[in-house]
């Protein structure tokens, strides 16, 4: 009787060891999904690293609850048409390309250099298709805006207080 239970149990185990390397650990769950806006894991590194490259997190006040990516692709996502969403997907399509076509490796693998090399020849390069360019585009605007809608920046740049302001209760006139 042990014995047919422990064949069993072999049994069990070598099917889950032998099924094991087809799993994927890092799946998409370490990532938001959007209903309008279907990314692999590795195009949101992408993304993430061009953000990086674009306003380094060294710079970004730690107290923001979102990252720059999630608000990004939410904006995308939420606020853009069909037409724009597949622009902007095509556009990341292209700049993987691009990338690995000129430096032969993935962006996220680039150096500050290269990357700052990158993003100023895209923005001159008359050569380079316009989903390129738009995608890069949307990328900067997308982030310059994430960082200057802060809270942080609103209050230590501008002085930004909150309706109705400060109540002064009792005051002498």
């Amino acid at each position: 009787m042990k014995r047919r239970q422990a064949i069993r149990q072999i049994a069990v185990v070598s099917s889950g060891l032998a099924l094991l390397p087809s799993c994927n650990f890092q799946s998409s769950t370490a990532y938001k999904s959007y209903k309008h806006l279907p990314l692999k894991n590795k195009q949101y590194q992408l993304i993430d690293a061009l953000q990086a490259a674009i306003l380094p997190p060294e710079n970004m006040p730690a107290d923001i609850p979102e990252s720059p990516l999630d608000y990004m692709l939410t904006k995308i996502n939420d606020c853009y048409s069909m037409d724009d969403i597949q622009k902007y997907i095509a556009g990341l399509n292209d700049f993987q390309q691009y990338i690995s076509n000129t430096f032969n490796k993935p962006f996220k693998k680039l150096n500050i250099e290269q990357k700052t090399q990158a993003l100023n020849s895209i923005s001159t390069d008359e050569k380079l298709p316009k989903s390129v360019k738009s995608f890069v585009q949307t990328n900067k605007k997308l982030t310059v805006e994430y960082f200057t809608q802060s809270e942080a920046y609103q209050v230590n740049h501008f002085g930004f207080e909150f309706m109705p302001s400060r109540y002064a209760g009792c005051v002498q006139i």
